[in-house]
């Protein structure tokens, strides 16, 4: 299923209304990611857009505020490959009228991803 051109516009027009302080627009960048479009936050997976399985959206919020997520109608957890992953969440159109509120929350935990130290990968012997 291709991406929904309106929707692309809606998240576009949410993350500049929502961007926190010291962010800038044009540390929002966009890439073909997961079959659909990823909206990349200072390097970092904020949102994305899909048509696989009937969701629409995937929001990364972090594993603090993910239970919390799933008791409102229409998210759930993002499986890849048959994996569920903690801390990203799926909505279908049922829980578009909360997408404003959890992308702000995404935003959130992207900052705080941003400041934290960054990880050392651990290299090939």
């Amino acid at each position: 299923m291709p991406i929904n051109p309106d929707l692309a516009a809606h998240v576009r027009r949410l993350l500049v209304k929502h961007l926190p302080d010291g962010v800038a627009v044009n540390d929002i960048t966009e890439k073909k990611m997961f079959g659909g479009l990823a909206f990349m936050v200072r390097g970092k997976l904020c949102v994305g857009i899909s048509g696989r399985d009937a969701v629409e959206v995937m929001l990364r919020i972090g594993k603090a505020h993910h239970h919390a997520a799933l008791e409102h109608e229409g998210v759930r957890t993002t499986v890849m490959k048959g994996r569920e992953y903690l801390g990203y969440i799926d909505l279908d159109e049922t829980a578009f009228p909360l997408l404003e509120d959890l992308l702000a929350l995404a935003l959130r935990h992207n900052q705080e991803l941003s400041a934290a130290t960054p990880r050392r990968r651990k290299q090939k012997p």
